[in-house]
Protein backbone atom coordinates (compact mmCIF):
# COMPACT_ATOMS: atom_id res chain seq x y z
CA UNK A 1 0.00 0.00 0.00
CA UNK A 2 1.33 3.39 -0.96
CA UNK A 3 0.06 4.86 2.31
CA UNK A 4 2.47 2.66 4.27
CA UNK A 5 5.47 4.02 2.38
CA UNK A 6 4.20 7.61 2.59
CA UNK A 7 3.65 7.42 6.37
CA UNK A 8 7.05 5.80 6.83
CA UNK A 9 8.87 8.50 4.81
CA UNK A 10 7.11 11.30 6.68
CA UNK A 11 7.89 9.56 9.98
CA UNK A 12 11.57 9.23 9.08
CA UNK A 13 11.71 12.97 8.36
CA UNK A 14 10.22 13.69 11.79
CA UNK A 15 12.64 11.23 13.41
CA UNK A 16 15.61 13.10 11.96
CA UNK A 17 14.51 16.21 13.83
CA UNK A 18 13.90 14.15 16.96
CA UNK A 19 17.41 12.69 16.83
CA UNK A 20 18.78 16.24 16.71
CA UNK A 21 16.62 17.13 19.72
CA UNK A 22 17.85 14.02 21.56
CA UNK A 23 21.42 15.14 20.82
CA UNK A 24 20.61 18.48 22.50
CA UNK A 25 19.25 16.63 25.51
CA UNK A 26 22.38 14.48 25.80
CA UNK A 27 25.07 17.07 24.98
CA UNK A 28 23.58 20.30 26.30
CA UNK A 29 21.60 18.75 29.17
CA UNK A 30 18.42 20.40 27.88
CA UNK A 31 15.35 19.69 30.00
CA UNK A 32 12.19 18.48 28.30
CA UNK A 33 8.57 18.94 29.33
CA UNK A 34 8.11 15.51 30.92
CA UNK A 35 4.29 15.22 30.75
CA UNK A 36 4.28 16.28 27.10
CA UNK A 37 7.04 13.82 26.20
CA UNK A 38 5.36 10.93 28.03
CA UNK A 39 1.97 11.58 26.41
CA UNK A 40 3.61 11.88 22.98
CA UNK A 41 5.61 8.68 23.57
CA UNK A 42 2.49 6.71 24.50
CA UNK A 43 0.52 8.27 21.63
CA UNK A 44 3.16 7.34 19.06
CA UNK A 45 3.28 3.76 20.27
CA UNK A 46 -0.53 3.55 20.11
CA UNK A 47 -0.47 4.95 16.58
CA UNK A 48 2.09 2.27 15.72
CA UNK A 49 -0.27 -0.39 17.06
CA UNK A 50 -3.15 1.05 15.04
CA UNK A 51 -0.97 1.13 11.92
CA UNK A 52 -0.10 -2.50 12.48
CA UNK A 53 -3.76 -3.50 12.79
CA UNK A 54 -4.52 -1.95 9.39
CA UNK A 55 -1.56 -3.70 7.78
CA UNK A 56 0.88 -0.78 7.58
CA UNK A 57 4.05 -2.42 8.99
CA UNK A 58 6.56 0.23 7.89
CA UNK A 59 4.46 3.05 9.30
CA UNK A 60 3.99 1.05 12.51
CA UNK A 61 7.73 0.55 12.93
CA UNK A 62 8.48 4.23 12.36
CA UNK A 63 5.73 5.30 14.78
CA UNK A 64 7.15 3.02 17.50
CA UNK A 65 10.67 4.33 16.85
CA UNK A 66 9.31 7.87 17.19
CA UNK A 67 7.73 6.91 20.51
CA UNK A 68 10.99 5.41 21.71
CA UNK A 69 12.87 8.61 20.82
CA UNK A 70 10.36 10.68 22.81
CA UNK A 71 10.77 8.28 25.72
CA UNK A 72 14.56 8.56 25.57
CA UNK A 73 14.29 12.35 25.79
CA UNK A 74 12.47 11.91 29.10
CA UNK A 75 14.59 9.11 30.53
CA UNK A 76 18.09 10.29 29.64
CA UNK A 77 18.14 13.47 31.81
CA UNK A 78 16.79 11.46 34.77
CA UNK A 79 19.40 8.74 34.41
CA UNK A 80 22.35 11.08 33.84
CA UNK A 81 21.81 13.13 37.01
Amino acid sequence: MWQDIAFAVIGIIFNISLVLQLKDVIVNKTKMNVPNCVITCIGCILIGYIDLTINLPFAAAIAVITGILWGLMVVYPMVSE
